[in-house]
C-alpha cells in the first residue's frame, strides 16, 4: 500500500520507510521491522503534540503492521523479536561482508555503495533490539564507507579500499556537511540519542556500584542469596558484559575454575558456584533409542541454535538455554 509523505519534523524516518518499500516483495521480515523501527523513531522524535500529517502517516504504518502480523502469523520472524533479530542480523552481515569483498577487490560502483548503505540501514533496524559494540562499529563503518565511495565517484577521485589510511583520515573522511540534508538530520539525531543512552547506562552503572558498595559494607560473608541482582539460587545474569557466557554442548554444570597460586590459600567465595542446565526429557523413549530425523527437523534445530547464539550476544542466558534445550531434545528424541 502507498504511504503518505514523511513530514519534515520526522525526516530521518524516510530512510527506514524506503528500506521497507524495497523489501516488501522479497523479505517481509525486513519490511515489517523497518516500519516498526520507523514508527518507534517517529514517536521518540515527537513525543508531544503531533501534526495532522504525522498522525496520518503513523496510523497508516500501524494499520499496515497489524495487517501484516495477521497475514504472516505463522512467520516466526514477524511474531518473535528474538527470531527477527537473528534473521535481520544475518542478512545485514551477509551484505556487509559482500560489500567488504568488493571494496577489497577495488570494485567501486553504485552497487558497492548500495551494499554498504543497505547494510548500514539494516543495522539501524536492529537498534530497536539493541546493538552489540561490534555491530555498532560495523554500522558506523558501513555508513561512512557508502558516503565516502559515493563522494569519490561523484568527484571523479579513486576511492581507497579499507578503512581510512593512518595519517590521512582528514582527506578520506566525509564531513557531515557534504551529506544530503536528510542524512545530516538523521546523523545528528542519532548522535543525540546515543549520548542519552550512554548517560543513562553510566547512571545505572553508578547506582549498581553504590548498591554493591553498600552491600559489601552492611552484610556478612555467606549472604550471597540476599545480594541485589541475584535470583534465589544465586546465579547472576550479567547486566552489562562484553563477553557472552559459555554454554556447554551437553547438559551438565558450569563450574568456574580457580587459578592456582602460591602462598596462603585464598578462601573460596561464598554462594553457589554452579549453574545446572535443565535435564532434557526423553518423552518416554527407551535409552539409546536411534531416531531418523527429517530435513525439516534438522533445519529447525539449526534455527534454534542460531536463536540461542543471538540471545547470548545480548546476555539473554534464559532464552539461549531454552532454545539450546529445544534443539537438543529435537536432535535426540525428534521433539522439542
Amino acid at each position: 500500500m502507498p504511504f503518505s509523505p514523511v513530514p519534515s519534523e520526522i525526516k530521518p524516518v524516510a530512510h527506514l520507510m524506503k528500506l521497507a518499500d524495497e523489501h516488501d516483495q522479497r523479505n517481509v521480515v525486513v519490511a515489517y521491522w523497518a516500519r516498526m523501527a520507523a514508527c518507534r523513531l517517529a514517536l521518540k522524535m515527537v513525543p508531544g503534540k503531533k501534526s495532522p500529517e504525522f498522525t496520518t502517516l503513523l496510523n497508516e504504518i500501524l494499520n499496515w503492521l497489524e495487517k501484516a502480523k495477521e497475514e504472516h502469523r505463522s512467520n516466526e520472524g514477524i511474531c518473535s523479536e528474538t527470531t527477527a533479530q537473528a534473521l535481520i542480523e544475518e542478512y545485514a552481515l551477509n551484505l556487509f561482508s559482500h560489500a567488504e569483498k568488493q571494496d577489497a577487490a577495488e570494485i567501486f560502483n553504485k552497487n558497492t555503495v548500495k551494499l554498504f548503505y543497505t547494510a548500514g540501514m539494516l543495522f539501524d533496524v536492529l537498534e530497536q533490539f539493541g546493538l552489540s559494540e561490534d555491530l555498532h562499529e560495523k554500522q558506523k563503518y558501513a555508513k561512512w564507507k557508502a558516503a565516502y565511495i559515493h563522494n569519490c565517484l561523484k568527484s571523479g577521485e579513486k576511492p581507497q579500499p579499507g578503512p581510512p589510511n593512518s595519517g590521512n583520515e582528514e582527506n578520506n573522511m566525509v564531513h557531515i556537511s557534504e551529506l544530503p540534508e536528510e542524512e545530516q538530520l538523521r546523523l545528528l539525531e542519532e548522535k543525540r540519542r546515543l549520548q542519552e543512552e550512554q548517560d543513562r547506562k553510566r547512571r545505572e552503572e553508578e547506582e549498581e556500584l553504590n548498591r554493591l558498595s553498600n552491600f559489601a559494607g552492611n552484610n556478612t560473608p555467606g549472604a550471597a542469596g540476599n545480594m541485589p541482582g541475584l535470583n534465589n539460587d544465586g546465579f547472576q545474569f550479567p547486566k552489562y558484559s562484553p563477553i557472552s557466557p559459555n554454554i556447554p554442548q551437553q547438559p551438565g554444570s558450569i563450574t568456574p575454575s580457580t587459578p592456582q597460586a602460591s602462598g596462603p590459600t585464598t578462601p573460596a567465595p561464598s554462594g553457589p558456584t554452579t549453574y545446572n542446565l535443565p535435564t532434557p526429557t526423553n518423552y518416554g523413549m527407551p535409552p539409546n533409542t536411534q531416531i531418523q530425523l527429517t530435513t525439516e527437523q534438522i533445519q529447525r534445530a539449526q534455527k534454534l541454535t542460531k536463536y540461542a547464539t543471538s540471545a547470548l550476544n545480548y546476555d539473554d542466558v534464559k532464552t539461549a538455554v531454552e532454545n539450546l534445550q529445544k534443539a537438543l531434545n529435537l536432535l535426540q528424541f525428534g521433539k522439542e
